[in-house]
C-alpha cells in the first residue's frame, strides 16, 4: 500500500500568511519525499488504504481516536513530530503537513538556507565597524565621468537601476543590533538617491567645474550613516549647455581597485545602450557578494586556517615595536582629523626603481615595505615596525568562485612586522645591506598564508581566538599599494560617456576608513609613483608626519640604486671569476 495523489492532484489552498512555499527538511528526515508523501504513506498503512487523498478528511477516511495514536507513534519512528491532537486541528494530509512546515520552519534551523537571509559580515569590514572613521558612512571614494548633455536625470536614474540591480553589493544596508552588526541586502528597486544642481556661476574651466562638482558631493554625503546606500549620484549640469558631470561615491565595502574598474565599465556601457534607444543589459556577474561572504565566513573552522593561528598570535603580539603614534585616541577619528601629505617620485627615479625590481624579482609592494622600513629607521630610529598590510582577498577563493565581474571590496587586513634597519653589521654599507633589508621583507610578505584571510577570520569570527587577539597592540601603520593607475579610455567626443582625465582622484581623495593613527598609500600614474601620508593629527605630531613624508621618496629611490650597484658589483665579480677561468683554460692548452 502506498501514498497516490488522485488523477487530478493535490488541491492547493492559497497559503496563509507566513506560510512556507517549499518542501522543510526535518530532523530525522529520510530523504524519502516531502513531509506530505511521508504522511500519506503513514496514514494508508495505518487505515489500511491503497491511496489516500491529500485533501479528504482523516475521520471520513476511517480513521478514530486509535488511528490517531498509531499515526502519530508511526510518525515518530519517522523523525515527525506528531500527537493526536495535530490530527483532529489538521484533519487532511496537506492541512497537517503545512502545519508541520510552518512548525519546523519558525522553530528550527533544518532545511535549505533563504537566499534571502542576511549574509555574515566578512572581517575586513567587521574591522570597519570596530576600528574604522566615526563617521563611517563618510568613507567614500568619488568617481567623476562627464556626460553628454543630452544624457537627462531620467536617463541616469535608468543606467544605476540597472548597475545596483546587477551588484548586490551596492543594495548592502549595514545595521547595529543587540550589540552585533549585520548585513542586510534589499531587493533591486528604482535608484532614487540622485542629486540634480546646476554648476554655479562663474566655472570657466575644467579644474574648477571638478571643484564645484566636489562640493557638491560633500553636501551630499555629509551626515551619511553606515545604514545609507552604498552608492550615491550627483548630476551637474551646465547651464551654459556643456557636458554635465556625474559624480558617483561608492562606500568603502563596496570600493575596491578592481570594483571602481567594474562601476566604470558598467556606466560606459549602460549609457552607451541608453543612448542608442537600447535596453541597458551589463554583463553578467558570476558570483554575488552574499555569496562570498558566505563561503568567507564558513573558512573560520577551516583545518588549513586553525593550523596557523600560532603564526598570526605571534606575529600580531610582536613585542619591541618601534612606537609611531603617541599612544592611543580615546575616540575613533573623524575625517576632520585626518591630515593627507602628499609626495611623489619622478618620472626618472621611477625607471631605476622599475630596474631595481627587474634584476631583483621582487614584487613591487616588497620593495615599497622596504623603503618603508628605511624611511622609518632614518626619522624615528631602528627597530622592529608593525604594519597592517592589505591583501588580495579576491584570490583566497579562487579558481573556485569567480569574481572578475563582482564589486565589493575583498581586500584582506593582516599584521606584518619589518625590521628597520635592525641587525645591520657595524661598518656595512648601504649597498652591502640593501639586498638583506629587501630579502628580510620578502620573507615576512612571502611567508603570509591565504592572502592574509586568516589573520580576520580568527580575529572576528572564531569565538576561541578572537579574544586573545582582540586584546593585543594594534598596529599604528597600514599600507596599501592601489597599483598602476590606467589612462582613461580614447572614446569619441560624442560619446555619451568621457571619463574624467584625473585619474588619480579616487585614490587620492578618498579619506582613510580604517582608523589608523597612520597610513602610507602608494599609486602610479603617468610614469610617476604617488606616496600619500595620511595622519590623525589628535596622535601623530605633524613635525613626525612630514619627517616621513620626506624620508620616504628618498630612502624609495636610495634603495632602488643600492639594488642595482649590488647587482652590478655580483656581475663584475661573476665577470672576473670567468675571466680567471678562461686565462687558465688557456694556460692548460699551453
Amino acid at each position: 500500500m502506498e501514498y497516490r495523489p488522485t488523477a487530478a492532484g493535490p488541491r492547493r489552498d492559497a497559503d496563509p500568511a507566513g506560510a512556507t512555499s517549499e518542501p522543510v527538511a526535518v530532523p530525522g528526515d529520510s530523504g524519502s519525499g516531502t513531509i506530505a508523501d511521508r504522511l500519506g504513506r503513514i496514514w494508508s498503512q495505518c487505515l489500511g488504504v491503497d491511496a489516500v487523498d491529500p485533501d479528504t478528511d482523516f475521520f471520513a477516511l476511517g480513521g478514530d481516536s486509535l488511528i490517531a495514536i498509531g499515526v502519530a507513534m508511526a510518525a515518530g519512528h519517522q523523525g515527525l513530530e506528531l500527537t493526536p491532537q495535530d490530527l483532529y486541528d489538521n484533519r487532511t494530509v496537506t492541512s497537517l503537513a503545512r502545519a508541520l512546515e510552518e512548525r519546523y520552519a519558525a522553530g528550527g534551523l533544518a532545511g535549505p538556507m533563504d537566499e534571502s537571509a542576511r549574509p555574515p559580515v566578512p572581517p575586513n569590514v567587521a574591522h570597519l565597524l570596530e576600528h574604522g572613521l566615526a563617521e563611517p558612512g563618510r568613507w567614500r571614494t568619488p568617481l567623476i565621468v562627464r556626460l553628454r548633455p543630452d544624457i537627462a536625470a531620467d536617463d541616469v536614474r535608468a543606467v544605476l537601476t540597472a548597475i545596483t540591480a546587477a551588484h548586490d553589493v551596492l543594495r548592502v544596508r549595514l545595521t547595529e543590533r543587540a550589540g552585533l552588526w549585520e548585513q542586510e541586502i534589499r531587493p533591486p528597486e528604482e535608484f532614487r538617491d540622485l542629486m540634480v544642481e546646476p554648476l554655479p556661476d562663474g566655472v570657466v574651466d575644467a579644474d574648477a567645474a571638478r571643484a564645484a562638482v566636489l562640493g557638491v558631493v560633500a553636501r551630499q554625503v555629509a551626515g551619511r550613516g553606515i545604514d545609507s546606500a552604498p552608492l550615491t549620484a550627483a548630476l551637474v549640469t551646465d547651464p551654459a549647455g556643456g557636458p554635465s558631470h556625474l559624480a558617483v561615491t561608492l562606500h568603502g565595502v563596496a570600493a575596491d581597485a578592481e570594483t571602481r574598474d567594474i562601476l566604470l565599465t558598467d556606466l560606459l556601457v549602460g549609457f552607451g545602450q541608453r543612448a542608442a534607444g537600447a535596453p541597458i543589459e551589463l554583463s553578467p556577474v558570476t558570483a554575488s557578494w552574499a555569496d562570498w561572504c558566505r563561503r568567507v565566513a564558513g573558512l573560520a573552522t577551516h583545518p588549513a586556517v586553525l593550523d596557523r593561528r600560532d603564526y598570526w598570535l605571534e606575529r600580531a603580539a610582536g613585542g619591541g615595536r618601534v612606537p609611531l603614534a603617541a599612544g592611543s585616541a580615546a575616540d575613533r577619528p573623524g575625517v576632520t582629523d585626518l591630515v593627507r601629505v602628499p609626495t611623489t617620485v619622478g618620472v626618472a627615479d621611477v625607471t631605476e626603481f622599475d630596474d631595481a625590481r627587474r634584476r631583483t624579482g621582487a614584487q613591487v609592494d616588497e620593495l615599497l615595505l622596504a623603503a618603508l622600513a628605511r624611511a622609518v629607521a632614518a626619522t624615528v630610529g631602528p627597530g622592529r615596525v608593525a604594519v597592517d598590510v592589505t591583501g588580495a582577498g579576491r584570490s583566497v577563493l579562487r579558481p573556485e568562485v569567480d569574481l572578475h565581474r563582482t564589486a565589493g571590496w575583498f581586500g584582506t587586513l593582516y599584521p606584518v612586522v619589518l625590521d628597520s634597519a635592525a641587525g645591520r653589521p657595524d661598518g656595512a654599507s648601504d649597498v652591502e645591506a640593501a639586498a638583506d633589508e629587501l630579502d628580510g621583507v620578502r620573507a615576512v610578505l612571502r611567508g603570509v598564508p591565504h592572502h592574509g584571510i586568516g589573520y580576520g577570520l580568527l580575529r572576528y569570527l572564531y569565538a576561541p581566538t578572537a579574544a586573545r587577539l582582540a586584546a593585543l597592540p594594534k598596529a599604528d601603520l597600514h599600507f596599501s599599494f592601489a597599483g598602476t593607475l590606467p589612462e582613461p579610455p580614447d572614446v569619441p567626443a560624442d560619446a555619451p560617456v568621457r571619463f574624467d582625465p584625473d585619474t588619480t582622484l579616487p585614490v587620492r581623495e578618498t579619506p582613510p576608513g580604517l582608523g589608523h593613527a597612520l597610513e602610507l598609500r602608494v599609486y602610479r600614474s603617468r610614469g610617476e609613483l604617488h606616496a600619500d601620508w595620511w595622519y590623525d593629527r589628535r596622535r601623530i605630531d605633524p613635525d613626525r608626519a612630514a619627517a616621513l613624508a620626506a624620508a620616504y621618496p628618498e630612502a624609495l629611490t636610495g634603495l632602488a640604486r643600492d639594488l642595482i650597484a649590488a647587482d652590478e658589483a655580483a656581475a663584475a665579480v661573476d665577470e672576473l671569476e670567468l675571466i680567471d677561468l678562461s686565462a687558465l683554460d688557456v694556460s692548460e692548452e699551453a
